[in-house]
Formats: C-alpha cells, sequence, structure tokens
C-alpha cells in the first residue's frame, strides 16, 4: 500500500509537475548495501526524503530493501497525523531532540535509545540522516554527528538538496507546481584516520565543520 502511494506520488509530482536534477547518483551504484549514511541538509519534514526514495527505488532500480534505505525524524514530527505514521513505517528512524520540540527550544539530555536506533539503521542499511536537526534555515548542524560516525565506521556521503521549500504551500504542506529542485551527491568523505584513532572531538568539530561548508542552509 504504501509502495503504491509513494509511486503514485512521486512519479507525476518528481516528473510531471516539477523537476528534480540529480547530480553525482552514479556513486549510489558503486556503494555497499549496509553502513552507508547519507548527509543532508533539510528543507521540509518529508519532501527531500521521498525524492530520494524515488531517486533509489525508481531511478536507479534498486530492489525494495536491499539496500534498505531509512531516513531520520524527530519523534514528535512523526506522530502529527496518520500520514506521518506511514512515513515513520515506510522508514522512519525516530528520535527525541535535545534542543527543539514542536517548534520551541528546550534543553534535554540526548536521546540515548533514539541515537541507537540511528545506529543499527546505519549498520543493517543506508539512512538519510539530517544533522541539522530542523529545517530552519540557517541552523547549523548539530556535532554530535561525529560520535555517530565514530561508532558506525560508516561512510558518509554529503547531500546537498536545494528548492524544495519552494514545494510547499502551508508550512510543510506539498503543491506547488512547476518548481525546480536538485539533489547533488558527493564523494564520502575521508574518514579513514578519524577512525583509525579513539574518538577525538576537535578532530569530529573539523568534520562537521566540513559537512557545514557543503550543506550550510543559508538563514
Amino acid at each position: 500500500m504504501i509502495l503504491s502511494f509513494g509511486m503514485g506520488f512521486t512519479i507525476p509530482y518528481f516528473r510531471l509537475f516539477n523537476k528534480v536534477e540529480v547530480e553525482g547518483d552514479g556513486l549510489l551504484e558503486t556503494l555497499p548495501h549496509k553502513n552507508v549514511v547519507f548527509l543532508a541538509n533539510h528543507q521540509s519534514y518529508f519532501m527531500e526524503a521521498i525524492a530520494f526514495f524515488d531517486l533509489v527505488y525508481l531511478k536507479h532500480g534498486f530492489d525494495l530493501e536491499d539496500p534498505y534505505l531509512r531516513f531520520s525524524a524527530a519523534e514528535e514530527t512523526m506522530k502529527k497525523n496518520l500520514l506521518t505514521v506511514l512515513f515513520k513505517k515506510a522508514g522512519g528512524v525516530t528520535f527525541r531532540r535535545s534542543f527543539r520540540e514542536g517548534g520551541k527550544e528546550v534543553n534535554r539530555p540526548v536521546d540515548l535509545e533514539g541515537v541507537a536506533r540511528l545506529e543499527e539503521a546505519i549498520e543493517t542499511g543506508w539512512l538519510l540522516h539530517f544533522p541539522a536537526g530542523t529545517t530552519q534555515p540557517g541552523a547549523p548542524l548539530r556535532k554530535g554527528i561525529g560520535q555517530i560516525l565514530h561508532r558506525t565506521r560508516a561512510i558518509a556521503v554529503p547531500v546537498r538538496v536545494d528548492g524544495f521549500r519552494r514545494l510547499l504551500l502551508h508550512k510543510q504542506l506539498p503543491g506547488k507546481l512547476f518548481r525546480k529542485c536538485s539533489i547533488r551527491i558527493y564523494r564520502p568523505l575521508d574518514l579513514q584516520a578519524f577512525y583509525a584513532r579513539p574518538f577525538d572531538r576537535e578532530a569530529a568539530n573539523e568534520i562537521v565543520e566540513t559537512l557545514g561548508a557543503l550543506l550550510g542552509d543559508p538563514a
């Protein structure tokens, strides 16, 4: 049911009524089917995730769940309505953000169970992750991504998305037509030296800065 809905939406919306230009997607064919994390900037709750699923399973024709592609999402986002519940079943990996909930700033301990779910999703397949943790323009990347990378030793592939905010009619409701969006897939980060040593916070911060230069979403 979810697959049928997805194909019925993505094919007309991203190919007929709007256009998604993709660069660097030939890299997908060279990646192992486990322990890969795609690190992307975040412009909408679901539009770039749906477009990425379309790219992997429809355009490139990968078998469903081989690789098993999932996406990260804030826990409160995935409880809003029936549609978000369906998205969670289609591959959402939830966690409680330590810095934001329901559009308000909060300050609470890191959700270790949620982090464990993210790491399991990486270790068992592909994860599309948004290290800024919010769709707010200009938001910095969260430094915890360095720890997740070091623990999973994942292949880390930066992904730059643009134009997906322009698809939204109101808040997170899509519907605008005849717009151009883009997905750019970069070469994996060179993390061999980072992985070979015990975790080093300064080195992790440098990785976050490198990612920020590629993925920074201006306010």
